[in-house]
């Protein structure tokens, strides 16, 4: 039999492989992942340079980016960060997923199920697609459930592990601005558990103090380069807000389409299952403060909840066991008489895993075809028409200082300095991606077009440039 120490190895070993294995294209790219790469870059000349064509980005979660600046140091090739960017995220999924098994094997006392609820995390459609992306979704997932792994056995095992939680909740929130929602979870859970005996015992509140450490440099920062202290997360709060707004109904329609409806159903089984001690208050702390903090928020996406996955897959493992259970019932086995259900829970795991991989390897193969018209227009344009300055469509503004590392971009809006610059031929290379205005390109003489893309996408070159 493997110890503990041999089967996290070994899981971390599996997820990483898999991942490398179904590891994105190089011509898919998000806007918000090439953003990233972009602030990255910056980061590695100077470490306050939170900047994308000189504009502070702050209203952006800070630690994905900083974590990706230190390899940019020496990686400078576009494609090769892009590469880099999403190593991180698999080595942080991977992480996850023994943390998946470690925090399993903590709550329900049996190797076997948290094994199963590694399996379950692994092939969580979204936890999967996000391993291997150049987004925060992975490296979140991580320190979100680390906080909560050592909140956990710290308050059971050993104390000043607790002090650990609150950094790496701390954490989370600069990997994105909704891991506040890890305090919700915390003060549920201790309420829950120890009622209001919790606020007498100075860990706590040495620990909230750690999570202010943990944040002030960045509050600092923001401060400093952005106009208040709690600026940033006011931001980012009202970019949100601005987003295109997303109903709960249709919300919980995507994530059916995105997680598949076995996960959500074992999900949902799961919950029924939870017994009102300690560890059934920690995960429906986790699962329901968390998922409340997603709906609540204006603008949402599926892959929002890819930090609650560790939490859904302990979930589904309970589900599982209670189908199990009621099976047994349903045929009235005596209890000693169920010596099959530890088989039967893992052989049914097993069957029901199989949907769960297949709907993962469907959603991860959606995703490989975002943005990826928009680098193969970059790309080819980077090779014909180096240029420093660039005029491009909105949806291309990051993309295209990813491809242009060097270059100042502009975006193609009605206004009038983007009108001058193009009247006096300015732009080096301009890049219009259907539907959007025209502006004056045409009209102006100073530019040709030289290429055409996919119906939607034209390049037009500067004629000083061409002759």
């Amino acid at each position: 039999m493997l110890d503990k120490k041999a089967l996290s190895l070994a899981i971390f070993g599996v997820a990483l492989a898999l991942s490398l294995a179904t590891f994105p294209p190089w011509n898919t790219l998000t806007y918000d992942g090439a953003l990233y790469i972009d602030i990255a870059r910056n980061l590695a000349k100077g470490p306050t340079n939170f900047t994308y064509q000189g504009v502070y980005m702050m209203y952006r979660p800070p630690l994905y980016p900083y974590t990706l600046s230190l390899f940019f140091h020496f990686i400078h090739n576009p494609l090769s960060q892009l590469t880099v960017a999403r190593l991180v995220s698999a080595i942080f999924f991977s992480l996850t997923a023994v943390l998946t098994f470690l925090l399993a094997f903590e709550l329900l006392k049996d190797r076997n199920k948290a094994l199963i609820a590694s399996a379950f995390f692994i092939l969580n459609p979204l936890a999967f697609t996000m391993g291997t992306r150049e987004l925060v979704h992975s490296e979140f997932t991580f320190f979100y459930a680390l906080a909560i792994y050592l909140l956990y056995t710290g308050r059971n095992r050993e104390g000043r592990r607790i002090y650990f939680a609150f950094i790496s909740a701390g954490l989370a929130i600069l990997t994105r601005y909704t891991g506040l929602s890890i305090i919700g979870v915390f003060l549920v859970y201790l309420w829950l558990t120890e009622y209001w005996d919790w606020v007498k015992k100075r860990e706590y509140w040495l620990g909230l103090g750690v999570l202010l450490l943990t944040l002030s440099p960045w509050l600092y920062l923001g401060q400093l380069h952005y106009g208040g202290f709690l600026r940033p997360f006011e931001v980012a709060s009202r970019v949100v807000t601005l987003d295109k707004p997303v109903d709960v109904s249709t919300y919980i329609e995507w994530l059916g389409k995105d997680l598949g409806d076995v996960l959500l159903g074992l999900t949902l089984l799961g919950l029924l299952k939870i017994r009102q001690d300690e560890e059934g208050w920690l995960i429906l702390s986790w699962f329901a403060v968390g998922l409340t903090g997603i709906l609540t928020v204006t603008h949402k996406e599926t892959r929002f909840i890819t930090f609650l996955s560790p939490v859904m897959a302990i979930l589904a493992v309970e589900g599982v066991e209670l189908m199990v259970e009621l099976a047994g019932r349903a045929f009235s086995l005596r209890p000693e008489r169920r010596r099959w259900k530890k088989p039967v829970v893992l052989a049914l795991s097993l069957l029901l895993l199989l949907p769960v991989g297949l709907n993962a390897l469907h959603l991860k193969e959606r995703w490989n075809v975002v943005g990826q018209y928009e680098s193969m227009v970059l790309k080819y344009s980077t090779e014909h028409y180096p240029g420093r300055e660039l005029l491009v469509s909105p949806y291309l503004y990051t993309m295209a200082g990813f491809y242009y590392p060097k270059a100042h971009v502009d975006m193609i809006l009605k206004k009038k300095n983007v009108e001058e610059r193009i009247a006096e031929g300015k732009y080096d290379v301009i890049i219009h991606k259907d539907p959007n205005t025209y502006l004056n390109i045409l009209t102006s003489g100073n530019y040709i077009l030289v290429k055409e893309f996919y119906g939607r996408f034209k390049v037009f070159v500067a004629r000083r440039i061409l002759r």
